[in-house]
């Protein structure tokens, strides 16, 4: 698999392999949001191809303090061949030389059955935090 920054122009296949992945997508997944994140961490959004095919998307952010995983995916037909965990090792090393302490992600309670992945790469379930969101914007507002 050969991996690549996010290009703008990758949108609608990047779209397309989140939904196709089961991944359920906002507001903030809209074009401009996603292309929003490119300004502040352009070497952290990766995609991952196969035959000029984009197979596996990573939306990585850091913050200066933590760096986060907000959208993994791997086109179904793909699933179980290590590309995931391919795309996780190369986005581990990036952290790595940014001096990145830790990283986390979060993982939606209907879409449990991926916890196993992580687990296997060495990830473990934070019990010690409560996770609180607000909307700032809505569709509904838009």
């Amino acid at each position: 698999m050969y991996i690549r920054t996010y290009n703008p122009r990758d949108y609608e296949a990047v779209r397309s392999l989140w939904e196709k992945a089961g991944i359920q997508l906002t507001l903030s997944d809209r074009k401009a949001e996603l292309h929003r994140v490119l300004q502040y961490n352009p070497d952290l959004f990766l995609v991952g191809e196969i035959d000029n095919q984009l197979v596996v998307a990573l939306m990585g952010t850091y913050d200066g303090r933590r760096a986060y995983v907000h959208h993994l995916a791997v086109d179904p037909e793909y699933q179980h061949q290590g590309l995931g965990t391919q795309m996780m090792a190369h986005f581990e090393s990036i952290l790595k030389e940014k001096q990145v302490v830790k990283y986390h992600l979060m993982v939606e309670r209907w879409n449990g059955k991926v916890v196993p992945f992580y687990e296997q790469l060495g990830w473990y379930e934070r019990t010690d935090l409560i996770l609180l969101s607000k909307d700032l914007r809505t569709p509904e507002t838009e």
